[in-house]
């Protein structure tokens, strides 16, 4: 009997899941992101034009975009935390300030990591954007309220997803 109870209860659980997988499938916006296709990272062009620069951003008719929470305040658009991929230093992007951003180049050019007011100046009014949370060391809460707080003004079709 009690075998029984725990294989109910595993299916309903798995069964919520896929269903909470499906979001809102329903809502009108959706529609208008399904007209576009999307440059994850921004269309880069390695090694001319790197991923999550401003000139990938530039080209791209719509674009998925990557945020982290600085340890200022600052939202910066990166893939991953480490920037020994993209910029070859191995310090934390969640570490750094504004200021101390300015220090690293992607990917070995010129360009620099950039900042998510720059990146959202670039498609406010244009095409849509699908923004990904990228939360590290517990900062879900803070990271979600100031992406939030700064798409308030914003005056652009987005959607905002996130893997934690």
């Amino acid at each position: 009997m009690k075998k029984h109870s725990v294989l109910k209860a595993a299916a309903l659980a798995a069964a919520a899941y896929t269903v909470s997988l499906r979001g809102r499938t329903k809502h009108p916006d959706l529609e208008i992101l399904r007209r576009y296709r999307f440059a994850h990272r921004g269309y880069h062009d390695k090694p001319v034009v790197p991923e999550n620069s401003l000139p990938a951003f530039r080209r791209a008719f719509g674009a998925e975009l990557d945020v982290h929470l600085m340890k200022d305040g600052t939202l910066a658009v990166i893939h991953d935390s480490s920037l020994l991929r993209t910029a070859g230093a191995d310090v934390q992007i969640e570490d750094l300030t504004r200021e101390e951003l300015e220090n690293y180049r992607l990917e070995g050019t010129d360009e620099r990591i950039p900042l998510f007011d720059e990146v959202l100046a670039l498609f406010e009014n244009t095409t849509p954007l699908i923004i990904e949370l990228k939360a590290a060391n517990g900062n879900h809460f803070a990271l979600s309220k100031a992406v939030c707080e700064r798409l308030d003004s914003y005056k652009g079709v987005f959607c905002i997803e996130s893997f934690d």
